[in-house]
């Protein structure tokens, strides 16, 4: 019996996606021709000789275990998912704090360039008056 998808992404909790929607698809479907295989072919494997019916019986089983470990799978993709989130979100935490200090140095800039103007002006000062005064002494 196939289980319905999307009440069990949410009854996990799971966010839905189109790769969970898929997993979840694929895995009712397999458990759907399991479940056909067992009951249809139960009859029919029982008339064969004593090999197959084993081999069919294990192969089965092992389908079976495959089928009920792939959820495990999908619950590591989403905790990669979430992790990658974190990883966007420190991202855009450390952008801001770029952002800010660029503005932070901005200000800086612009304050001292006024200052930068005033050096400049305070060296031709120095010249002008070194100057005259040699001109002066000679």
């Amino acid at each position: 019996m196939a289980r319905d998808t999307a009440t069990g992404a949410s009854e996990q909790g799971q966010r839905p996606g189109m790769f969970q929607s898929t997993i979840d698809v694929f895995l009712d479907r397999t458990r759907a021709v399991t479940e056909l295989m067992a009951g249809m072919g139960g009859e029919a494997i029982g008339r064969m000789p004593e090999p197959v019916p084993s081999a069919v019986n294990r192969m089965l089983s092992s389908l079976m275990q495959i089928v009920e470990q792939a959820p495990p799978f999908t619950a590591e993709l989403d905790v990669l998912i979430e992790e990658v989130h974190a990883k966007r979100l420190s991202i855009q935490a450390l952008d801001a704090e770029l952002k800010a200090l660029d503005h932070q140095l901005e200000v800086l800039e612009r304050t001292l360039a006024p200052v930068e103007a005033w050096g400049r002006n305070w060296d031709r000062l120095q010249r002008s008056l070194a100057d005259a005064l040699s001109h002066a002494e000679a």
